[in-house]
């Protein structure tokens, strides 16, 4: 049987509760008539085979199963609802687009974590497409920086601009490097994450700019600063030849990059904004006929 997974079971621990039947996406478990959970055969992974979600590693209550080599010990357990609400509350409201930032470096090891808690962001199909390309040296994106700011200023004398901008936009954007953003193209940002992932499989759009909102998250959590920029995206689709620089393949969708570093503004408290009742809609349905 092969097992390219490394489903394994422990069948002292395994209670044939079937939990890990019920959450696998694939169907490719089962209980066999002993009760305990196996894995059918399988060669590959995705829409046809294993999910790779660790859906059954997960939900399996006395910990009976391993999968990948990972093993439920070292999972992370679960929050109390009424403690993971207030965290995340607190959270989501004290999140903010930060547009200036501290000439200090962020432990690399700090970042690799971040990226790595990312393979838990959800993604179509459970696909895992979404790559990262990284600016985590500070020098480097300086270089860069000066490299993209200096060509976006040739072209704005032009009057080349990316597109939903004039002259008069970005003339607003420069005028607000004296105030709110020191350096108007990449906020000042110290680091540079780019989510990227191909077109024509998963669900590229979608994919990369979830990883992107759970990156950010992630930033706030570690007292990180983060700003999501769809400008400098807009910037560097002008100039091809330093856009090449970032490696990224022409054909990878890219939704949004994020400028990260540690914050030189903190803020004192949490947002206030809500959604108001014109912005939410109800629809209904009619009855379904005989």
């Amino acid at each position: 049987m092969q097992n390219i997974a490394d489903f394994q079971v422990d069948q002292a621990k395994c209670v044939g509760c079937g939990l890990c039947v019920k959450v696998c996406p694939g169907s490719v478990l089962r209980l066999n008539g002993a009760r305990k959970c196996e894995m059918d055969e399988i060669d590959q992974f995705g829409w046809y085979g294993c999910w790779r979600c660790e859906h059954c590693l997960s939900v399996c209550p006395t910990g009976a199963i391993q999968i990948f080599g990972k093993r439920p010990e070292d999972s992370l357990p679960p929050v109390e609802p009424a403690q993971a609400a207030q965290v995340l509350d607190a959270l989501i409201a004290n999140r903010h687009s930060h547009r200036r930032f501290l000439k200090r470096d962020v432990p690399p090891e700090l970042i690799a974590d971040l990226i790595q808690r990312l393979g838990n962001a959800p993604n179509g199909g459970n696909k895992q497409l979404v790559e990262f390309t990284l600016i985590d040296d500070r020098a480097q994106m300086d270089t860069f920086r000066t490299l993209a700011y200096g060509k976006m200023e040739r072209l704005a004398a032009r009057g080349v601009f990316p597109a939903g901008y004039d002259r008069e936009s970005y003339d607003a954007l420069k005028r607000w490097e004296a105030a709110v953003r020191p350096e108007m193209l990449f906020c000042s940002a110290p680091y540079l994450l780019v989510p990227h992932a191909p077109r024509g499989a998963g669900e590229p759009e979608q994919d990369v700019t979830v990883a992107a909102v759970y990156f950010e998250l992630l930033c706030a959590s570690r007292g990180l600063g983060a700003v999501l920029m769809s400008f400098p995206r807009d910037v560097l689709a002008l100039m091809p030849e330093v856009c090449a620089l970032l490696g990224i393949p022409a054909d990878h969708v890219i939704g949004v990059m994020i400028g990260f570093g540690w914050p030189e503004v903190r803020y004192a408290r949490g947002s206030q904004r809500g959604i108001e009742p014109t912005r939410i809609h109800r629809p209904r349905f009619p009855e379904p006929s005989e």
